[in-house]
């Protein structure tokens, strides 16, 4: 095809972009559609119409297959929307930091397929019994880094340093991580924890436990 064009001094570029800047040259000419052959997977030659009808099934099918994927992400979202709706409801009752992890630690575990809750806070000890972890203020910025630096959530693997100072089990695998403010300020940090690498990745939508973060945030301020 290459010496063809060259005889005829036209590149294959200049019969691309023609084609595109008419693209009902072949409703002209559409005789041309029986006469022009592909190849096909199969090795048999079909014919060019032949060729973009099977083109347009294929596309056909990747669309449906993309608006299935969208509506289940769509309601995997709304599932998980009204569980975190249901979470903050039994969270308002809330006065104590106690009672925030216990319904945290509870209601995480079961509706959210979390194997551990931690809330890490800059904040002083007020009972002997407290289900969350203190860290200084540099100690929160060693550790969590641009969560506390940059308000930032983050999810994956991290370091195994980091994870068995959260969760002392040693069975974590994987963190998603999101600051706790007081203010513009991080005063600290609300870890989830999986027993699976793949659970939290760099890629993990971290909408929903953004959320969740600023609503302890704002209870934490009255407790």
């Amino acid at each position: 095809m290459n010496n063809e064009l060259k005889k005829l001094q036209v590149t294959e570029q200049e019969v691309v972009q023609y084609l595109t800047q008419r693209p009902d040259f072949f409703i002209d000419h559409s005789e041309l559609l029986t006469q022009l052959h592909l190849k096909h997977d199969s090795g048999d030659a079909i014919s060019l119409i032949e060729r973009q009808n099977h083109i347009l099934r294929q596309q056909n099918i990747d669309l449906v297959d993309r608006l299935e994927q969208f509506i289940d992400v769509a309601q995997r979202n709304d599932r998980l929307f009204f569980k975190l709706q249901d979470l903050v409801i039994k969270l308002l009752p809330c006065h104590t930091t106690n009672q925030i992890c216990r319904v945290l630690n509870t209601e995480l575990k079961e509706q959210f397929d979390v194997d551990e809750v931690q809330l890490v806070l800059n904040q002083p000890h007020h009972t002997d019994s407290d289900l969350w972890q203190h860290f200084e203020q540099d100690n929160l910025l060693a550790h969590f880094g641009s969560v506390i630096s940059e308000l930032k959530n983050q999810c994956g693997e991290f370091d195994q340093e980091l994870r068995d100072r959260v969760f002392v089990s040693g069975e974590i695998k994987s963190l998603a991580m999101a600051a706790i403010c007081r203010g513009e300020r991080a005063i600290g940090v609300l870890v989830l924890g999986s027993q699976s690498k793949e659970h939290y990745r760099s890629s993990t939508d971290t909408l929903f436990l953004g959320h969740l973060a600023k609503v302890v945030s704002q209870l934490l301020d009255r407790c």
